[in-house]
């Protein structure tokens, strides 16, 4: 390559942040942003402000909430962002007004856009599996990040091709010193291949990416305080009987029946079922597609609104973009928003109201399936190094107390996408809050590239009333490896890859 084209060739590679650069592939550079502020690192300046600013700048995490809200709705970042940000000072105090283009696009941002070579979702499954499995293994004795980074080590050591995915497994036996007979215990654990093969090399290699680290962590930390897990533990220990112990997960979407993607039976019985999130992650189920049949259930299950009447408008032998274009401008924007506000107009807290109804059954059906299984919501913190979880419970109890709320409807009906947003509304004298403080869920329809998802979205009101309260009397523990761990494998003799295995 030429001097002048790697002199370019850089210059498109850093350059500064404007709106415009945020809102690029699909806003990653944004997300990324977020991520860095969240952990209070310096961002680099322009080297046009840097007279002014110095090299580097803190960002205000007051900004994060409106971060977050575009990141929900990156198709429509660039409208969503305000104009300028806020910055803090030396002194920790907030300026406010600064334009995004101060920030520099330098080799952090990148670098890091294209390093992630895996979802974390995917592993975050394997993880939680592993770690469940590990309290069986230790015998309800406390986990920490060593202990189960072994077993984690000897499942990945297990992956073979299975399609386009690796399936994992582990077998152990058990021996508690008040039964004679030993337990035994199956792990199987099914995961995308390009997810699973990063997987492996990182365990290869005794550290996990932050992120991936967090993660497991956080699952470790729940494994350790559960009191569904403390109950299982203590059912396989006091049955006279041998127990058979499997844990399952299923990392891909294809062929799942249920909402559980972590399951734990007993002698064939599933006693615990997990639906596992990651804090960024705020999509609690979809009903995707463009067909008649998929749309009239996301519409009748999302506000209890039927679409017969534009069943023509969705002919499958029109061509796809044709019924996009429908579903946007001929069914949301003049039929289904209009139907939504009303009904949300004729509810008012205290007083029984259809769409409150729909709304809690639309949540169940989301977070628990069509067979309303007891299913644990678990959104594991991937920020924080020591790991951290929620628990959202989404009982029949979520109705009653929706119906003490003042309900609002906002409508984002921005270029290609639609979102129907249900708020609360503050109480007379409150300013409105930053964010999704007080937005209860969205209903999003949006094309990523040749496919049309709709999205039954929670906002931090939803997450509120759906909470657990964690009680635990579990050891205080250390989450993260005293030192690097040593890989188990001998990197020359392994190959990873879809060849090998």
């Amino acid at each position: 390559m030429r001097i002048q084209e790697i002199v370019e060739s850089q210059l498109m590679m850093e350059t500064s942040l404007t709106v415009a650069e945020l809102s690029r592939k699909n806003g990653i550079y944004l997300e990324i942003l977020t991520q860095m502020v969240e952990a209070g690192e310096a961002l680099d300046v322009d080297p046009k402000d840097r007279d002014k600013w110095g090299d580097t700048i803190q960002m205000d995490p007051s900004m994060l909430p409106v971060m977050q809200q575009a990141l929900a709705d990156r198709e429509n970042i660039s409208k969503i962002l305000p104009k300028r940000f806020t910055m803090l000072d030396d002194q920790g105090l907030s300026v406010p007004d600064i334009p995004w283009g101060t920030l520099f696009k330098s080799g952090k941002f990148t670098g890091r856009a294209g390093a992630k070579t895996y979802n974390a979702g995917h592993l975050s499954e394997l993880f939680m599996g592993v770690a469940v499995t590990g309290k069986f293994i230790l015998k309800g004795k406390t986990s920490n990040h060593q202990s189960v980074f072994k077993i984690l080590q000897e499942v990945a050591d297990s992956a073979v091709v299975a399609d386009n995915n690796y399936r994992f497994a582990l077998s152990r036996k058990v021996k508690w010193s008040n039964k004679d007979q030993s337990d035994q215990i199956k792990f199987s654990g099914l995961v995308p291949a390009k997810s699973a093969e990063s997987l492996i090399e990182q365990v290869q290699s005794g550290k996990l990416a932050a992120e991936l680290d967090a993660l497991f962590n956080s699952a470790i930390r729940y494994t350790n305080e559960s009191s569904t897990v403390a109950a299982a533990l203590d059912r396989v220990q006091n049955q006279k009987k041998s127990a058979q112990i499997d844990v399952l997960t299923n990392g891909t979407s294809e062929g799942k029946s249920t909402k559980a993607d972590m399951t734990l039976q007993i002698d064939g019985e599933k006693t615990n079922l997990i639906s596992l999130k990651t804090y960024s992650s705020i999509t609690l189920g979809q009903i995707s597609g463009l067909g008649y049949a998929q749309l009239s259930k996301w519409f009748g299950m999302s506000f209890g609104i039927q679409i017969d009447q534009f069943q023509d408008l969705l002919d499958p032998a029109l061509p796809r973009e044709e019924i996009y274009q429908n579903l946007l401008t001929k069914i949301y924007d003049d039929y289904v928003i209009g139907q939504v506000r009303k009904r949300v107009q004729n509810q008012r807290p205290g007083k029984e109201a259809q769409i409150v109804t729909q709304l809690a059954k639309s949540a169940q059906y989301h977070a628990r399936g069509e067979q309303l299984e007891d299913v644990e919501i678990v959104k594991l913190n991937d920020r924080i190094s020591t790991g951290g979880y929620k628990i959202l419970k989404f009982s029949d109890d979520l109705k009653d107390a929706m119906s003490h709320l003042d309900l609002e409807v906002k409508y984002l009906d921005r270029g290609q996408s639609r979102t129907i947003q249900i708020w609360v509304k503050p109480e007379p004298g409150e300013s409105v809050g930053k964010g999704n403080k007080d937005m209860l869920c969205q209903f999003r329809t949006t094309k990523m590239g040749p496919n049309y998802r709709n999205y039954f979205e929670t906002g931090q009101m939803l997450e509120k009333l759906t909470q657990q309260e964690i009680q635990t009397d579990a050891e205080q523990v250390s989450y993260a490896p005293v030192k690097k761990i040593q890989a188990r494998f001998a990197p020359e003799k392994v190959q990873v890859g879809r060849n090998k295995r």
